[in-house]
């Protein structure tokens, strides 16, 4: 059997949606095709954060930003030399990014507003202490009609936005902000209006349906059909039948990364654990293997969203949904040498979890998250709960406490009395923890002095739970030029073929220049994709 249309886009998540409607409103014959019998992709599963220079929303909150601030910004905290291979890719996503909004929010019924989340490193060069984050509105489950049973259900709290638990520090004040919220979540409730990733799919999905989108689930890319030169097509395996599916225009891979695939993962993250991944068990690596089966060069395949994690039952799995606790006052991350080793407030540069020792193995995992009764006071609905082999340990003393979790007692003892120090003096010498804008603001206790950032860790009993670093999503694939386009070995384009989202080599790599970016380019290279492959090139 033989199917025909314009484009073919693999994936549902919002690198493959914001590429379909683009196509779509552009006039192409568009066909989603997604592995998993659930639409969202990892998208569906998230906090919705965008990160998007420039945006047309920046007005509202009295904010301005340029192209030139945010390309400084991104130049100075990106990786030592990568400016040699990614600049042009940063200009293209900052020069496209607000454009992106604008023309989803004309064509879906999304709607996007301001978040006050600072940019990670505000104090860099271009950086901003809030401005250039979005979240989306709440919008009904019912928009998708028969579609509405096949939305990949959210991992969050699912009745509150992303800028309501952010921007806010509902985290350490939960009863005080859960009676002010509690009004609209119940509404919410009563009228299904979901938030965060889910209504950012609704929307988008929504839209390309609109727009004639046919959308197939279930149905899994198996090869590119590669002719005289170009992509012109795919073969797909739907129930029982292998399908020929021709693409005029070309095909988008946007399937995700490969971070359940074992294989792979033990070839580009060799020795890392890989316990609670926070993504569908669908992402295989699917779109990775067809583009290099083509001769697409693969690039960026050590990089990765890395997040320290608490386990969650999801899809009858354990998944991890990604922790912000441990940056909490009275809260500290230990190796297994009972040492620090990160800022824990830093979410965004995982890279001390993926750190190896001279032998190549894991350098400080495993790791464990430490704890006193002060937070327990304070922050008890912030602590983990047992779940499997993940649980809590409670001891009267610190180096009863190391015994049970097989950690050096006196080094744990010596690390939590230097810690409470810095505490008291409002200065982390080691990790310089509370010393940046985002630190001090994001997921941090105001009442806590001097430091909103730092408390300290000396009064009994004391806690443990392990951090086990969750992969979110993987960062490399197919190289991608400035128009999205999948380039060979050689750096020339692969007609046809392109690639946005996790299933691309990504130019920002392993560390976040914000809360949102892996949803603000994925959404941005999806829409760069979608513009250019109708042109047949």
């Amino acid at each position: 059997m033989i199917t025909h249309f314009d484009v073919i886009v693999v994936g549902s998540g919002g690198a493959g949606l914001a590429a379909a409607l683009t196509a779509s409103v552009k006039g192409a014959r568009v066909l989603i095709i997604e592995k998993s019998p659930l639409l969202g992709g990892t998208t569906a599963m998230s906090g919705g954060g965008t990160w998007i220079p420039c945006h047309p929303h920046q007005n509202a909150i009295g904010v301005q930003d340029s192209p030139g601030s945010a390309l400084d910004y991104l130049r100075a905290c990106a990786p030592e030399g990568w400016h040699n291979v990614e600049d042009p890719l940063w200009v293209s996503f900052v020069r496209s990014a607000p454009e992106m909004i604008t023309f989803l929010e004309e064509h879906s019924p999304l709607k996007f507003g301001p978040s006050r989340e600072p940019d990670p490193y505000a104090e860099a060069p271009g950086g901003m202490t809030f401005g250039r984050a979005l979240s989306p509105r709440p919008l009904p489950a019912r928009l998708l009609g028969k579609f509405r049973s096949k939305l990949r259900g959210p991992q969050y709290v699912p009745w509150l936005n992303y800028e309501e638990v952010l921007d806010t520090q509902i985290a350490t004040q939960p009863i005080r902000y859960g009676i002010r919220f509690a009004p609209r979540m119940f509404w919410r409730a009563i009228g299904d209006r979901r938030v965060m990733g889910n209504a950012l799919v609704i929307g988008l999905l929504r839209g390309c349906l609109d727009h004639d989108c046919e959308i197939w689930t279930e149905t899994s890319a198996e090869t590119l059909i590669f002719d005289s030169g170009r992509v012109t097509g795919i073969t797909a395996l739907r129930g029982h039948e292998i399908l020929t599916i021709k693409a005029e225009k070309g095909v988008v891979l946007a399937s995700g990364g490969f971070e359940w695939n074992s294989q792979m993962m033990a070839e580009y993250f060799p020795g890392i654990p890989v316990e609670w991944t926070a993504s569908p068990s669908t992402n295989t690596g699917d779109g990775h293997r067809m583009a290099a089966a083509v001769g697409a060069r693969l690039d960026r395949m050590d990089q990765a969203l890395v997040y320290g994690t608490v386990p969650k039952p999801y899809e009858n799995r354990v998944r991890g949904v990604p922790a912000s606790e441990y940056g909490l006052p009275h809260a500290m991350v230990v190796s297994r040498h009972g040492t620090r080793f990160m800022n824990e407030k830093q979410k965004f540069d995982p890279s001390p979890f993926l750190e190896r020792d001279a032998q190549g193995n894991p350098k400080n995992l495993p790791a464990w998250r430490i704890y006193d009764s002060q937070f327990v006071k304070k922050y008890r609905y912030m602590l983990p709960s047992n779940h499997g082999d993940a649980k809590l340990v409670k001891k009267n003393s610190l180096k009863d406490l190391a015994s049970v979790i097989g950690i050096d007692g006196e080094a744990l003892e010596q690390t939590a009395k230097r810690f409470s120090d810095f505490s008291k003096s409002g200065v982390d010498h080691d990790y310089g923890r509370g010393s940046s804008v985002w630190d001090r603001v994001r997921v941090s206790d105001p009442r806590q002095k001097p430091n909103p950032a730092l408390g300290s860790i000396e009064r009994p009993p004391f806690y443990a739970y392990p951090l086990r670093p969750s992969f979110i999503g993987t960062k490399g694939g197919p190289r991608t030029n400035t128009k999205g386009q999948v380039v060979d070995h050689d750096w020339e384009p692969i007609a046809g073929l392109y690639a946005a989202g996790n299933t691309m080599a990504n130019p920002f790599g392993t560390k976040g220049m914000g809360g949102g970016t892996t949803i603000g380019p994925v959404l941005t290279w999806g829409f760069i994709a979608g513009k250019n492959v109708i042109q047949g090139i």
